[in-house]
């Protein structure tokens, strides 16, 4: 049925048709989903951006070595974050912006299912809407959505508050290392630097990785619909 499903939904597209209310409700889904992530990534981007401009400020106006190297690194670091954040925002405005054409090519992603799987189930769900052309889903497809949203976005609410946490708890403990070694100006060997900059990365990968989930769940809670599609 995944063929079936795959060679419909790209016959579809092909031929160019706007009157398919259900393929233009995965199509606005699919926007949406891309569109989402241009939104939260890029006011992660600018927030990062902006970081990376006040950490330089900081570190021209201390003298405290620790202090200092602690504002570069992370500055630096929030440079190369903001240029991978960069990247993605453009893919992911490129991809809504020209969602057709994007869609279309990620219909790859669906598999073969095995007959009577609730995967096949699910396959066949879309294919009976697409078919129809109706805005009114099947209930199969309703339900998966709903048990998507049951979950997913309290999990982006979840994350969103484990982020701040993170990042308020990272800025505590640093503040407090940095008004520590005011009091303690020693020359630097290249282990202090080392271990110094071990601990930044550490630090920048602790909080990065729940901003990632941040972005991903809040796609899918906004554009539930081609992530049941295949994903289920």
């Amino acid at each position: 049925m995944n063929d079936s499903l795959q060679d419909t939904l790209q016959t579809l597209i092909q031929s160019g048709t706007t009157s398919n209310a259900a393929l233009n409700r995965l199509i606005n889904d699919y926007a949406d989903y891309h569109m989402m992530l241009t939104f939260v990534g890029g006011l992660f981007l600018v927030s990062l951006l902006l970081l990376s401009f006040f950490l330089w400020r900081r570190s021209t106006k201390v003298h405290s070595i620790f202090e200092k190297k602690t504002y570069l690194y992370f500055g630096g670091i929030s440079v190369i974050v903001s240029l991978f954040m960069a990247l993605i925002v453009a893919a992911n405005l490129s991809s809504a912006l020209d969602a057709r054409q994007a869609f279309a090519g990620s219909l790859e992603m669906l598999s073969t299912p095995q007959t009577g799987t609730p995967k096949d189930q699910r396959y066949q769900s879309f294919q009976a809407w697409v078919q129809s052309g109706s805005v009114q889903m099947p209930s199969l497809v309703q339900s998966k959505i709903n048990n998507r949203l049951s979950w997913q976005l309290p999990k982006a609410i979840i994350c969103s508050i484990l982020l701040v946490l993170l990042v308020a708890i990272c800025t505590r403990v640093w503040q407090t290392l940095i008004r520590k070694s005011r009091s303690r100006q020693t020359k630097w060997s290249f282990r202090q630097a080392a271990l110094l900059l071990s601990g930044v990365v550490a630090t920048v990968i602790v909080c990065f990785l729940p901003m990632l989930m941040v972005i991903g769940n809040t796609q899918a809670s906004f554009a539930p619909i081609v992530l049941t599609l295949f994903f289920g």
